[in-house]
């Protein structure tokens, strides 16, 4: 699973890397949650850094609270699922773009937080989906997304069972593009290789999503 990621990348860096504008309302942050504002980068408009609600809410559902339990999309299940299914086939595939996500230890009562970062990679991207809903009252669009997920490599492993799709940057340009076909974009949604990823402890305020600063991914021991 991947409930909680960073990205305190500086817009003008994101803009080079992905050849992108990033609009206005982009911001960093250090412990990014469900329901918030994420940066993505979408199959129809793969110029721009859009901002999208982490969670995904189909468009034929009734309440977008929906979206909590729609956080992330099982790569094995995801042509079985209605949710997910239309999404693949019809294109609605982005990047969500990240810099490091957390895992969790639990050493007794504590869950001790661990970041994973791609050192060779400062920015990357989680391969996603996502969807457009109108809210019935305010007749507003609310868009969101999901995370594709994985089964874990060694080092991912040691914590949890799952983590996220991550991308190379050939496999980025592939996902957003239309009429491949899906058994080849379900290829690329293995495991990221161990070797080209690190993690360090960091601090237990992280696990409060209402904690959001440049402190949460010091090492712990570094404090």
């Amino acid at each position: 699973m991947c409930a909680r990621y960073t990205l305190k990348t500086p817009s003008n860096q994101i803009a080079e890397e992905y050849n992108v504008t990033v609009t206005e309302d982009y911001r960093l942050s250090w412990n990014i949650a469900p329901t918030n504002n994420c940066a993505v980068i979408t199959a129809d408009e793969p110029r721009i850094l859009n901002q999208y609600h982490f969670g995904l809410v189909p468009h034929w559902a009734k309440d977008k609270k929906v979206g909590y339990s729609m956080l992330n999309a099982r790569t094995e299940t995801l042509m079985e699922k209605t949710s997910f299914k239309p999404l693949m086939e019809k294109n609605k595939r982005c990047l969500v773009l990240a810099d490091g996500f957390y895992e969790w230890e639990t050493v007794g009562k504590d869950k001790l937080p661990y970041r994973f970062v791609l050192p060779n990679q400062p920015v990357f991207a989680f391969a996603g989906l996502y969807s457009w809903w109108k809210d019935p009252g305010t007749q507003e669009w609310y868009k969101s997304f999901t995370i594709l997920t994985t089964a874990s490599n060694d080092m991912v492993g040691k914590l949890h069972d799952r983590m996220p799709v991550i991308l190379t940057k050939s496999e980025e340009k592939i996902w957003l593009t239309d009429g491949v076909p899906i058994g080849n974009l379900l290829q690329l949604c293995d495991p990221f290789p161990e070797v080209e990823m690190d993690l360090y402890r960091v601090s237990k305020d992280v696990n409060s999503v209402r904690n959001n600063h440049c402190d949460l991914i010091l090492p712990e021991n570094s404090k």
